[in-house]
């Protein structure tokens, strides 16, 4: 798990992540959890997980095996993790806003991501057999915030 997170690529280029994050409406008591924080961060925590960390659109543009290392990480490293990145759309009402999503990811690649045809951050949690103790739509269907337990 450690080899994979040696290099996370950077955010990409034109990906508006400040107007996202910034958008985020995270539970009054999660607002100063620590927000992406740095794999060298996260091994640090693993033997004293914090009580919560938040992850705010790191996965969708990840090879797939580096976002499950960095989500089974961050899992290890605290009791809870919410997380906020893009889903599948679930039903045609969602399509617009997953459009405009795929948009925003990037235009040559939106809609064959390895992320996305996996099924998204669903598709992740899912895979990783997580438990999800509560989930939140946002962006009009394109993206979702989910708690998950570092307890599977």
């Amino acid at each position: 798990m450690l080899n994979h997170l040696l290099a996370l690529p950077a955010c990409p280029r034109f990906f508006p992540y400040a107007t996202l994050a910034s958008r985020i409406p995270w539970p009054v008591a999660a607002r100063l959890a620590p927000l992406n924080v740095v794999p060298e961060s996260l091994r640090s925590m693993v033997d004293s997980p914090a009580a919560l960390i938040r992850l705010a659109y790191r996965l969708f543009y990840l090879p797939l095996v580096q976002g499950e290392a960095l989500l089974n990480l961050a899992a290890a490293a605290a009791r809870d993790v919410l997380i906020v990145d893009f889903k599948c759309a679930e039903r045609n009402l969602e399509l617009p806003s997953a459009w405009l999503a795929a948009c925003l990811r990037g235009a040559r690649q939106a809609q064959s991501s390895p992320f996305m045809r996996a099924g998204g951050l669903e598709g992740m949690v899912h895979r990783l057999q997580f438990t999800v103790s509560d989930r939140c739509t946002l962006l009009g269907g394109a993206a979702v915030m989910l708690r998950i337990s570092a307890l599977r």
